[in-house]
């Protein structure tokens, strides 16, 4: 099973970039390109990554069940996935307020989007592009904390 090493990197606010960094390769290794790139499901990360925001509950959903060798996938699924349910509790807390559920569900798809692509576009770095709460608990799902959230 491949282990990453995990170097934080900024505060903790919205749209902060952490790196998740590939262990070092043997000196014997035949293909260097893999090192970090290693997947329970034979799809390359920077594929895997943002198929987790397609469907963000469903697709996240299944890629935590069945991926368990790339951190950088499985971040960026428990992202997926921990955003949709705050969306779908924040909607139902305030559909009584006109406009507010309607608001909420486009920065949803606009924050939905914007991760979709860093997830393209960092997955041949493995910059992990987290949404301030959200990525926090993301990463204390993925890598576990003995942090408390409050």
């Amino acid at each position: 099973m491949s282990t990453h090493r995990y170097e934080a990197v900024g505060d903790g606010n919205i749209g902060v970039e952490t790196e998740v960094v590939a262990p070092a390769a043997d000196a014997g290794s035949v293909n260097d390109e893999s090192v970090g790139y290693e997947t329970s499901i034979p799809i390359h990360p920077k594929i895997l990554a943002p198929l987790s925001y397609i469907v963000p509950l469903i697709s996240g959903l299944v890629i935590i069940l069945l991926e368990r060798r790339n951190t950088y996938v499985r971040l960026h699924a428990w992202q997926a996935v921990v955003l949709s349910l705050a969306v779908g509790v924040l909607s139902m807390l305030l559909f009584w307020v006109p406009l507010v559920p309607t608001l909420v569900h486009l920065a949803s798809l606009v924050a939905t989007a914007v991760c979709m692509f860093r997830a393209w576009k960092d997955a041949d770095t493995l910059t992990f592009f987290k949404l301030g709460v959200v990525g926090d608990f993301a990463e204390r799902q993925v890598l576990g904390s003995t942090v408390l959230p409050f």
